[in-house]
């Protein structure tokens, strides 16, 4: 009986792909997987959720974060709701080793691999390519996220994207990237040091309801394991200043383009 209903549903994961183009997340107990949506998530729900974990991300809204609590044979599903009243669901299955570990939902466009320093200058960000979700933070309606980090030639670049969600216009100059490097068990820092970058290219201003983009270029950064960099961006003529903290194993760890 019991194989009986596991192909039961199986079957009918299989009519609900077919008939409404529902697309199947597999996910694991080893990894995260994360969903991106074009605009903040204000509901989620699992049809499972002793099998699966879901979480819409605090630092970015625009993401759900999804994990198997268990191995599992029968599919389960999760829906989503975006602000802009648009709803998606999808077949979660389990897999121990996924295929892909973020799915982006923002009109379907794909993730560019390669963009060379020259051409995500001639776009001037119109189209940037995410590759990072985890740095950022949300708030006074404003979102500050590290959109990428990669080394190009020995340079550590960073592409920085700054989101605003108010009513009021947001104006900030250079952001400023400092390396803090504390003592294990204690909160004073030891010592701090100024990073200045060699290009960028773009701005962090933003009107009401856009988002701005600015790529900074270094020479080649690395941390220790009790180092930090942070990058500050801070309001002109006001208070709403914002900060990212990216750690040694994202630096030290970036990708080469």
């Amino acid at each position: 009986m019991k194989r009986i209903a596991i192909i039961l549903a199986y079957l009918f994961a299989g009519a609900l792909l077919h008939a409404q183009e529902v697309d199947t997340l597999h996910l694991s107990t080893l990894y995260t997987t994360h969903v991106v949506f074009r605009s903040d998530l204000v509901y989620a729900d699992l049809s499972n959720t002793r099998l699966v974990a879901a979480k819409i991300v605090d630092q970015n809204r625009t993401m759900l974060a999804l994990k198997a609590r268990e191995p599992f044979e029968v599919p389960s599903s999760v829906s989503a709701l975006e602000s802009d009243g648009t709803i998606h669901t999808f077949v979660v299955a389990y897999r121990e080793h996924p295929d892909r570990l973020v799915v982006d939902m923002r009109g379907n466009c794909q993730q560019k691999s390669g963009t060379t320093l020259e051409k995500v200058q001639e776009r001037s960000f119109e189209k940037p390519s995410q590759r990072i979700f985890h740095i950022g933070q949300r708030e006074y309606g404003l979102q500050l996220l590290c959109e990428d980090l990669y080394v190009r030639d020995d340079n550590t670049c960073f592409v920085l994207s700054l989101k605003n969600g108010g009513g009021v216009s947001y104006e900030a100059g250079d952001a400023t990237f400092v390396i803090e490097s504390r003592k294990k068990g204690k909160r004073s820092i030891q010592y701090e040091r100024n990073l200045y970058p060699k290009e960028r290219s773009g701005s962090l201003s933003a009107s009401p309801g856009s988002t701005s983009r600015i790529l900074y270029r270094f020479d080649k950064v690395t941390l220790t394991k009790d180092q930090v960099l942070k990058v500050y961006v801070y309001e002109t003529g006001g208070q709403r200043h914002l900060v990212l903290t990216v750690n040694h194993y994202d630096i030290n760890r970036a990708r080469r383009k």
